[in-house]
């Protein structure tokens, strides 16, 4: 009893208490630190198998861009804009005997639009060569459009004996429009469509990538 009365001892017995209640405290954190921790074959197993993305490959074949090019139908690839002064004459013999004329001289304005018919269209892909052809059909002339609110008439000589009538006008319109027709087949109208067909649907064929690095052959 008088050992524990002592200050030293007792100060020696809080310092070994103190000490082996840490012990204690270390060991219950290091063995929940334990049973925590993943083992080492599981961390292998996540470390050898990394998430891969998967790959999708999309394959456009030429019936796909043939089909794409036919859905176009006729397309208007060229327009020749016009303003024309035309004159129609109207002849008559009166009782067989003397002539009888009467004139019109007018002004229309208008355009004549040319393409090509995209549904015929023919395409062949050879794989060796690199090569993609295309055939496609000449341009023709697809409409004559006249603004008929633009007629002007410059001169007028109606004969007495040989007036104008409804069924002239009809004519005369039917004359202006194959004038205008000319003069825009005069002026290349369907050498420009031609090209202008060539480029779009060159164009056309470059949006895909499957085919960058094909050689694109147009011909007629």
């Amino acid at each position: 009893m008088e050992n524990l009365k002592n200050p030293k001892n007792t100060f020696y017995l809080i310092v070994i208490g103190a000490a082996v209640l840490a012990m204690l405290v270390l060991c219950i954190m290091y063995s929940v630190k334990e049973k925590s921790a993943p083992t080492g074959d599981s961390a292998s197993v996540s470390a050898s198998t990394p998430t891969k993305k998967e790959k999708v490959l999309v394959t456009v074949s030429v019936d796909t861009v043939e089909d794409g090019l036919r859905n176009m139908g006729t397309l208007i690839t060229q327009e020749y804009y016009f303003t024309q002064v035309e004159k129609y004459t109207k002849d008559k013999k009166v009782l067989g005997v003397f002539n009888s004329s009467s004139e019109l001289a007018y002004s229309y304005e208008g355009s004549v639009t040319a393409g090509i018919d995209f549904e015929k269209i023919e395409l062949e892909k050879d794989d060796e060569t690199k090569t993609i052809t295309v055939v496609i059909p000449p341009s023709e002339i697809q409409n004559v459009n006249i603004d008929k609110s633009s007629f002007k008439v410059f001169s007028e000589k109606d004969s007495l004996w040989n007036p104008m009538n409804m069924e002239d006008y009809n004519d005369s319109l039917k004359n202006f429009e194959e004038a205008a027709k000319q003069k825009a087949l005069d002026s290349g109208i369907l050498e420009r469509s031609d090209e202008q067909a060539q480029l779009l649907i060159n164009g056309f064929i470059r949006n895909y990538s499957a085919f960058s690095d094909y050689e694109i052959d147009i011909r007629q």
